[in-house]
């Protein structure tokens, strides 16, 4: 190393024991703009783990203070380093491994990276040291419905009902579980009273609209499918109309709403995969399946 790389070295290794803000920031200047930096290992592109650090370790390495680091990690969204320190945590088996706490934010850190299995696990673990907790149970019902278990995800936001009944977001998913298991009656139920707390609810009018198509409320589907789409359609809703309309054996609407639902969609191939997802629906209404295919040929 060469006198001015080595004084270079030396104006930020030659500081006191104690970390200032002046010893950052030339750490940082010299790691970035220094005319030798590329020959040094950057530790600003580097996870900073002063807990692993062999000689820090001992220092560092217990309950309380991983626990001010992992807040520090969840408070920057740092999930993967959140989900590491709080399963470090546990592991060390004393008294934090106990608190509901600690496993409320392992299972949010692991719900952000999508591990919602093992989010759920550590959210259970949550709900039984501390019992029927708003914010646990709620990201319970989440997960749940993320994987698509909706029988769990609703007895779970029936528990969340009890504690805020008139909650709209609340009310809109217990809707919407009740019609993914078949349970459209009483998923209508909800999505009326959506409308009711939420005025101009185009997620109450989908609900409403599309319950109501499933139970041969023909008439009252199409009504809330015309306010959705002098709303704020999507390609969905004149696809679901089309599908009304058809029904009620109003071809010539129905080809209408589907040629405006193809033009929305990305391709028309992606239209007619969606259409034909619903061929079932088509069918319990009497439709002919060959007619299917007549229909598509008509756009």
């Amino acid at each position: 190393m060469n006198d001015e790389k080595t004084k270079a070295f030396q104006g930020i290794t030659e500081q006191p024991h104690f970390i200032s803000n002046q010893y950052i920031h030339d750490l940082y200047r010299f790691f970035k703009l220094n005319n030798y930096r590329h020959e040094f290992r950057n530790i600003f592109n580097e996870k900073i783990e002063l807990q692993n650090v062999p000689v820090l370790k001992s220092i560092l390495y217990n309950q309380e203070t991983l626990a001010t680091i992992t807040d520090f990690h969840l408070k920057k969204e740092h999930w993967l380093e959140t989900a590491q320190l709080c399963q470090d945590i546990i592991e060390l088996g004393e008294s934090f491994s106990t608190q509901s706490e600690l496993y409320q934010k392992l299972g949010y850190a692991l719900q952000k990276t999508k591990e919602i299995d093992k989010a759920i696990v550590a959210y259970l673990k949550a709900d039984t040291i501390k019992p029927d907790h708003l914010w646990t149970i709620r990201h319970l019902a989440t997960c749940y419905r993320m994987n698509h278990n909706y029988a769990e995800a609703l007895s779970y936001y029936r528990k969340v009902e009890q504690i805020t009944p008139d909650k709209s977001n609340v009310v809109y998913f217990i809707g919407s579980c009740l019609a993914e298991l078949g349970k459209y009656e009483e998923a209508l139920n909800y999505f009326f009273k959506l409308d009711f707390i939420e005025s101009e609810s185009i997620k109450a009018w989908r609900g409403i609209a599309w319950c109501s198509f499933i139970i041969d409320k023909c008439d009252q589907s199409i009504k809330y499918y015309h306010k959705i789409i002098e709303n704020s359609p999507q390609a969905i809703d004149f696809m679901n109309a089309g599908h009304v309309a058809w029904s009620q054996k109003n071809i010539k609407e129905a080809a209408a709403f589907y040629a405006k639902a193809a033009d929305r969609f990305d391709s028309k191939d992606t239209f007619i995969d969606a259409f034909y997802k619903d061929k079932e629906y088509l069918l319990a209404k009497g439709i002919d399946e060959d007619d299917l295919s007549l229909m598509i040929d008509l756009l």
